[in-house]
């Protein structure tokens, strides 16, 4: 087609200078950058001011500044022609035109590195290209685009664009150019630390330009997968990545990717143990480094001068814009400056009303600040109060297992093994004791601190109250009292938090049997109360007047309640029970007589699944039976 084009321009005498235009610009179109191509274009400027076709001037402008930038590696002259096609297309409302130049444009600054100015042609040049809609050169811009970012760590920004790009270029087989966004985007999860993404994104382009053989290309996207790889903790994979990079920048002579590949051997080695490896391509890494510095050093001198005559270009433009505002901006002050009269006189009226809401506001925060205060105060109390529990609860119990270990010592040391084992098992009650206190302190703690949520699951809550009041049969023995579950229910499903309620059943168990005498009796039941679910707590111990049954839920400064084998308590359990239960929605009911027992009644709104009942009461299984109650009667665990 060029060969046809120049036939006809060297035989037809009579063509007019914009049938000139056209051939030359289609000769242009279909030749490489070779000899000629310089003197068509300047011929072509020539016809087209000739003619006035400011469409052929600029692609004779545009097409000898991207023969300069890519051809003739010369960015100063390049961009000089370039911001002057730019002007023109501007100027003459050449919409994709001025897409082209600015796109164009913003490419010849990324190849220098000034990212910055790069991202602001290539602004230009996606607006323009969106008036049109030109789907292809919007994905092209936004692909440009995204690689600015990255260069500058904006990677949000960067993700947004390539995944914008990604969506056209799916549609289309243009696979080199998906294989490097999936790779860039693999590139920035690695750095988000989206390990599994990024792995998935930099093989897809790893694997595509293996098998195009784009070696210049893949150095880059090993050295990331090896980066990657190391981050996963998969070193066998980071090192054959970091060796294929080296053999690759070997095979490619490229200085930069050889440096590149052995900083990142070198990593690889040193991550691995391997020190002599790694000390050997640091050397290399060292030696090449330097000897690139110093050509950068001279390359960045040259650049800045391109730099600053470009700079100085697009000065001369943008005082040209600014002269053709100028006009404008006068006409607009006269108006703003009446706007801005009349917003002031507004914004006074209204500070006026401000100043008052403020007045009220300050006056509702004083008094908000009056009443924390007071809430601090108190919580400081309690904090203190709890300081107190812990350092004295502690001390006693851990003194009485330092006194019983010494002991145990001694009967050992005198091979009496039967005291020992007796011994051994206070030893053991004493640290269950200590747990679990240590337990309700820390369920208290993480309570007031309001980190701890309910949590509602279906479960069964017969065989789970079962098994908790079960674990309390060695402490009943012990003190030889008849601890009882009893229930009509079989089967009782429910969704409630389960962990409220092994908390509130522990505790409530607890405190039953350390206020009941040898010989006493606790019994524990479910019963379902219209939607709720009902756990009765009863003893017949030592039971609570009324000053203890109305700072019962309280953490006060009172003196502290003893068991009946002189187990000291704080009353901390039945305050985490108290907040447990009302976290549920629930509440308690207690009734006590000295001398008389205790009767605890939960009440915790359910979701109730499912409920099997059976035709007489069961309780707990247990190995061993317990001795006779006060009425004398023998009471034993049914199997």
């Amino acid at each position: 087609m060029a060969d046809s084009c120049l036939h006809i321009l060297k035989t037809n005498s009579s063509l007019s200078s914009l049938e000139k235009c056209d051939l030359l610009l289609t000769t242009i179109h279909n030749i490489n950058y070779e000899d000629s191509f310089i003197s068509l274009t300047n011929l072509l400027i020539k016809e087209a001011e000739k003619s006035g076709s400011y469409y052929h001037l600029f692609y004779g402008y545009y097409e000898q500044g991207q023969y300069n930038i890519i051809h003739a590696a010369n960015n100063q002259e390049g961009l000089e022609l370039l911001l002057k096609s730019l002007e023109i297309a501007k100027t003459n409302q050449l919409t994709p035109e001025e897409g082209f130049a600015s796109f164009t444009i913003g490419g010849a600054f990324y190849q220098i590195k000034d990212y910055y100015t790069s991202i602001k042609y290539l602004q230009i040049a996606l607006k323009q290209f969106k008036a049109i809609s030109a789907d292809q050169y919007i994905a092209s811009t936004q692909f440009q685009m995204a690689n600015n970012y990255i260069a500058v760590n904006n990677l949000d920004s960067a993700l947004i664009l390539y995944s914008k790009a990604k969506e056209y270029y799916e549609t289309t087989d243009n696979l080199p150019v998906l294989a490097y966004i999936q790779g860039n985007i693999g590139v920035i999860q690695k750095r988000q630390n989206k390990l599994d993404s990024a792995r998935v994104n930099l093989s897809f382009a790893v694997k595509f330009l293996e098998e195009k053989k784009d070696i210049q290309a893949l150095i880059p996207y090993y050295i990331h997968a090896s980066e990657n790889e190391m981050l996963a903790g998969r070193m066998d994979i980071a090192l054959n990545y970091a060796q294929k990079a080296v053999e690759s920048a070997k095979k490619e002579e490229s200085p930069i990717r050889k440096r590149d590949a052995y900083a990142q051997l070198m990593s690889v080695y040193a991550a691995m143990g391997e020190y002599h490896l790694a000390y050997d391509y640091q050397n290399k890494y060292l030696h090449l480094r330097d000897s690139i510095i110093n050509i950068e050093t001279i390359t960045q001198m040259a650049n800045m001068r391109a730099d600053f005559e470009v700079a100085q270009k697009q000065n001369e433009l943008d005082r040209m814009e600014a002269s053709r505002r100028l006009m404008h901006i006068i006409l607009w002050l006269t108006i703003i400056s009446f706007v801005v009269v009349v917003f002031l006189l507004a914004v006074v009226y209204r500070n006026g009303k401000r100043r008052k809401a403020m007045n009220k506001e300050l006056l509702q925060k004083q008094q908000a600040l009056k009443a924390s205060k007071k809430e601090l105060e108190q919580v400081n109390a309690s904090k203190d109060r709890l300081f107190s529990i812990i350092s004295h609860d502690l001390r006693s119990p851990i003194a009485t297992i330092t006194g019983l270990s010494q002991m145990l010592k001694q009967y050992l040391e005198n091979n009496q093994i039967e005291e020992a084992r007796k011994l051994n098992n206070s030893i053991d009650e004493t640290l269950k004791s200590i747990e679990f206190m240590l337990n309700n302190l820390l369920h208290w703690s993480v309570n007031q601190q309001n980190i701890l949520n309910t949590n509602k699951e279906i479960f069964d809550l017969i065989p789970f109250a079962s098994k908790l009041t079960k674990a309390y049969n060695q402490t009943a023995i012990i003190k030889q009292i008849d601890l009882r579950f009893e229930t009509e229910l079989q089967t009782f499903v429910i969704e409630s938090d389960i962990n409220s309620w092994g908390i509130v059943i522990r505790n409530l168990v607890n405190n039953a049997l350390k206020f009941t005498k040898p010989g006493g009796q606790v019994v524990v039941g479910i019963s379902i109360q219209e939607n709720s679910a009902v756990l009765d707590v009863t003893d017949n111990g030592v039971g609570m007047d009324a000053e203890q049954l109305g700072s019962l839920f309280k953490l006060t400064e009172q003196k502290p309640s003893w068991g009946t084998r002189n187990e000291k308590g704080q009353g901390l359990g039945l305050i985490l029970t108290n907040e447990f239960v009302s976290r549920n929605n629930g509440y308690i009911n207690v009734t006590s007589e000295p001398d008389k027992g205790t009767h605890f009644k939960i009440i915790i709104p359910v979701a109730i699944h499912h409920v099997q009942t059976v035709s007489e009461s069961y309780t707990i299984p247990a190995e061993h039976s317990v001795p006779q109650t006060k009425a004398g009667t023998q009471s034993t665990l049914l199997p």
